[in-house]
């Protein structure tokens, strides 16, 4: 197969993802919070994390994530391109800005991300995930598998461990406000 061919092909492939219609295996478009125990840049303590998606495309979401421990207070924002590969998985792929206060330093950088999203059922979600983060002058990156188990059409409890350069364990409730 020649380069230009291949150049077509992924073309197509990314003009077909972009189509209204093209429907997501998860929903994004929720809320949730609750507990964090996590230990970074030295750091271990527990604290409250409140995140959320929001459907602004077909193929795109918007993020924030804001989590308090203590001395180390994290806010997250961007989008991420979201993609079926079938009717149960989702591609995705983003970042945005990442304003890190710890101490006396703070910082405002820039974060990455990507995964999976595995919907085997309408009362299961799980997520594995890749995730990067740049501010206070290092990198840090980090493996995270998060769950979410439907306990009525909108609430969840979810859960997530993380580990790497940012270790975590999350636990807390999800409010979806999207289509059920």
């Amino acid at each position: 197969m020649n380069q230009k061919s291949s150049i077509r092909r992924l073309t197509a492939l990314a003009a077909l993802a972009l189509l209204p219609g093209v429907v997501s295996a998860a929903d994004y478009n929720y809320v949730e919070g609750g507990f964090i125990q996590r230990d970074t840049y030295g750091r271990s303590d527990a604290g409250v994390r409140v995140a959320g998606m929001l459907g602004i495309h077909p193929n795109v979401a918007a993020y924030s994530e804001f989590s308090n421990n203590d001395e180390l207070n994290q806010f997250s924002a961007g989008a991420v391109f979201h993609t079926p590969i079938n009717s149960e998985f989702d591609l995705f792929a983003g970042g945005g800005l990442e304003y890190v206060d710890i101490g006396q330093a703070d910082d405002l950088g820039y974060g990455l991300r990507g995964g999976l999203r595995y919907t085997p059922s309408k009362i299961i979600e799980l997520t594995p995930e890749v995730r990067y983060f740049n501010a206070v002058g290092d990198g840090r990156v980090a493996l995270r598998l998060s769950g979410a188990y439907y306990i009525a059409p909108r609430f969840a409890l979810v859960a997530a461990v993380q580990g790497g350069d940012d270790d975590r364990f999350e636990a807390g409730l999800r409010y979806r406000f999207g289509g059920v």
